[in-house]
């Protein structure tokens, strides 16, 4: 008796429904699948502040420990801030998602930027190219420690 189970997909959702919809909630449809295609992430924890996310990272004690959650101040520009621990420290770094290309990209964008298609591309990039987390209290700027993304932290 074949005993694994057969995981029960649920068909795309048919575009032809969507068709005569203005292309404003197509766009709203489009954000709220890829917030909810973020939220499975085991390293998404959600409405965390800033204090409760550089807490609990600084207990876990690992270098590249990261996590990503929800902005203070959410917004369609600024959604996501990732949260890397690295060398007894916890860098803020903003996702932002740009509405002209329809994808997010990390920080300021005062230097050219990578852009990415989901928040998901982002992480898996950065465990395999070193990120560049520069402190925010260093007025110089000079002070840039670069990392990778090894190991989320799971919040479930």
């Amino acid at each position: 008796v074949d005993n694994s189970t057969v995981k029960k997909t649920s068909p795309p959702t048919s575009y032809a429904a969507c068709k005569n919809k203005s292309k404003h909630l197509l766009v709203e449809q489009e954000m709220q699948s890829l917030t909810q295609h973020t939220e499975k992430c085991q390293w998404y924890v959600g409405e965390y502040d800033r204090h409760k996310a550089e807490k609990i990272l600084l207990q876990k004690n690992i270098d590249e420990t990261f996590l990503v959650r929800d902005c203070s101040k959410k917004s369609k520009a600024e959604p996501y801030v990732l949260v890397v621990y690295y060398g007894r420290r916890v860098y803020n770094i903003k996702v932002r998602f740009l509405e002209e290309s329809q994808q997010y990209a990390l920080g300021t964008g005062l230097r050219g930027e990578s852009k990415f298609n989901s928040v998901e591309e982002i992480i898996d990039f950065y465990k395999s190219v070193p990120i560049t987390l520069i402190d925010g209290k260093d007025q110089s700027g000079n002070h840039r420690e670069q990392c990778y993304l090894t190991h989320p932290f799971k919040s479930r």
